[in-house]
């Protein structure tokens, strides 16, 4: 199969890990208790994922076509799979497609990663020095912090992703994929006979990233089941204790950004084009501290301009601004680290937005 992937490259300051467990204050923070105030918040983001390219989540299972004759529509034929002996089925619930939290999670971890100072985590790549997992609490990365470590929950939660509950019918449809084949960190390209992901000096490249185009080189032949172009699909996400910046980096990631609007690459197939996803968020629910001191109070619930300014404040905290005159001023004296500072990378943004990014019209 030809290449169709490409490396966004690793920042180079190492990562910033800090010690989640603190001191005694204001920067302490944990999964014991809500600290709802200016400085941290929590609640529940509820997302809408449109499919802009087929989707197929495998579930490793392959099935005889006569089993899912009731389900899943062949497209050319337009008739139901009970002709077809076998095909890859995707992972359901209760017969209707479902794209896993846990998948989900991987993904928005990856651009995430990608774009604050982070570790190389779960990869059999040499990792450069300085980069490797996070293992200890008291020394943990951005993405890390936010998204687990061993020993730590993480501050974000994704649920199961849904096949649009108002439609009574599962979604499925047949489709066709080429064969796919497992990285291979040691392979030369042919052409220039240079290690495509090792530069020079043996360093690793950056992180893969498949884009959403692709042109057909091998012929499709493996039938599979899959969601097509315009289905839509379900979730939330909970968050506990996030800094504004935080908050605003994991909408980033989760293609929010006007300036820079991402398309997520879900499920099998990324290398052959599929699984282009558009994130919208279309209400937050932000707990506050009432909820919890009268029966009467509720949640703010965050929709319309009052979603999108909340959405864009929390984007803003999380890219560096243009310093003032009177910062710059400041560059000799000791940095005194802030809560709530910036953690995205512009560069590497900029680059995943070349492999990510999505049109106007997507």
């Amino acid at each position: 199969m030809p290449r169709n992937y490409d490396f966004v490259s690793l920042p180079q300051r190492k990562p910033d890990r800090i010690n989640i467990q603190g001191k005694e204050g204001k920067d302490k923070f944990g999964h014991d208790k809500y600290q709802l105030n200016n400085q941290r918040f929590s609640g529940k983001l509820f997302l809408d994922l449109t499919v802009v390219s087929p989707l197929t989540v495998n579930s490793g299972i392959t099935v005889m076509g006569s089993d899912l004759a009731q389900q899943t529509l062949d497209a050319t034929s337009a008739k139901y799979v009970a002709t077809i002996s076998l095909i890859q089925s995707s992972v359901q619930q209760n017969q209707r497609l479902i794209i896993p939290g846990s998948s989900l999670k991987g993904v928005v971890r990856s651009i995430y990663e990608a774009i604050t100072r982070s570790c190389l985590c779960k990869t059999n790549a040499k990792v450069p020095d300085g980069y490797s997992e996070c293992k200890d609490i008291s020394q943990l990365c951005p993405a890390c912090v936010t998204f687990g470590a061993m020993s730590w929950l993480g501050l974000v939660h994704f649920h199961d992703a849904k096949y649009d509950p108002d439609n009574d019918k599962p979604g499925f449809q047949t489709g066709l994929i080429p064969p796919l084949f497992s990285p291979q960190p040691d392979a030369v390209d042919l052409e220039t006979h240079e290690k495509i992901y090792y530069d020079h000096n043996n360093k690793i490249r950056g992180r893969k990233f498949y884009p959403h185009s692709y042109k057909e080189e091998v012929k499709p032949t493996i039938r599979i089941q899959q969601a097509e172009t315009g289905k839509k699909f379900t979730t939330y996400v909970n968050y506990t204790n996030l800094t504004k910046s935080q908050l605003g980096t994991l909408l980033i990631a989760l293609g929010q950004d006007p300036e820079n609007r991402l398309g997520l690459k879900i499920g099998s197939g990324k290398a052959v084009g599929m699984g282009t996803m558009r994130i919208d968020i279309v209400k937050i629910e932000q707990l506050n501290i009432n909820r919890y001191l009268s029966y009467t109070a509720n949640s703010s619930i965050l929709e319309g301009e009052k979603l999108k300014t909340f959405m864009l404040d929390a984007i803003k905290s999380a890219k560096p601004q243009p310093q003032t005159a009177s910062a710059k001023n400041q560059l000799n004296k000791p940095v005194v680290k802030s809560v709530n500072q910036p953690l995205v990378q512009l560069e590497q943004l900029q680059k995943i937005k070349a492999l990510l990014g999505l049109t106007k019209n997507t």
